[in-house]
């Protein structure tokens, strides 16, 4: 009778450590599907003054547009998705000099607000009359 209880004590703990296990495993895995979830990604950004040229790389999620991602980094005016300032550099209306933008080496055919953006994309932002 007592190698019986030893054996169904040994049998419980196997099973009860056995499960442990399972739900140890198991956590990575989820974390890993809900950081998929997410949709990262990351551009570099590229901001060109009379003075200098500032590169910066910024993560972002899926849906962001590229009005998003130069919020991210610099303080930013903005009409209606036409971008009327970037880190306190204003468009002169006067002088026709606007704000513009390039997504790959292609300028920007719609609003920053209406653009999205993708992973690897390279945004270039500078001043154009």
């Amino acid at each position: 009778m007592k190698k019986l209880l030893i054996c169904l004590a040994l049998a419980f703990s196997l099973v009860t450590l056995g499960a442990c296990g399972k739900n140890e495993s198991a956590k990575p895995t989820s974390s890993t599907n809900n950081h998929q979830s997410k949709g990262q990604g990351q551009v570099t950004l590229i901001l060109k003054t009379k003075k200098e040229s500032k590169k910066k790389s910024v993560e972002f999620k899926k849906g962001d547009t590229v009005l998003d991602v130069l919020k991210e980094i610099y303080p930013v005016q903005e009409n209606d998705g036409f971008i009327t300032e970037i880190d306190g550099i204003s468009q002169d209306k006067e002088k026709g000099i606007y704000w513009m933008f390039d997504v790959n080496g292609k300028i920007g055919e719609k609003a920053a607000n209406q653009l999205k953006v993708q992973d690897g994309d390279e945004i270039k932002f500078y001043q154009e009359k």
